[in-house]
């Protein structure tokens, strides 16, 4: 395996924080909107909530790989070639 430069490291973690993150708390904002919207269905709403946990989960996921990349390590799970 070739080895990850620590400016490529920075620059996913860069990534990470000024995009990925803030998507997916954008997409858990819209799915809480729809899930509190009672002109739709239950299913809609209980699709909706799921969605919101996703987008939060993987928000938190992404911060957990800005620290492990900030700190020179490539984060479990993340392929970088």
């Amino acid at each position: 395996m070739s080895r990850i430069s620590r400016a490529r490291m920075n620059e996913e973690a860069a990534y990470l924080e000024v995009t990925a993150i803030p998507r997916a708390l954008a997409a858990a904002r819209d799915g809480e909107r729809a899930a509190a919207d009672a002109a739709v269905s239950e299913r809609e709403r209980s699709v909706a909530a799921a969605c919101a946990r996703t987008g939060r989960a993987d928000a938190a996921d992404y911060r957990s790989f800005v620290g492990t990349l900030r700190a020179g390590e490539v984060p479990d799970g993340m392929d970088l070639r």
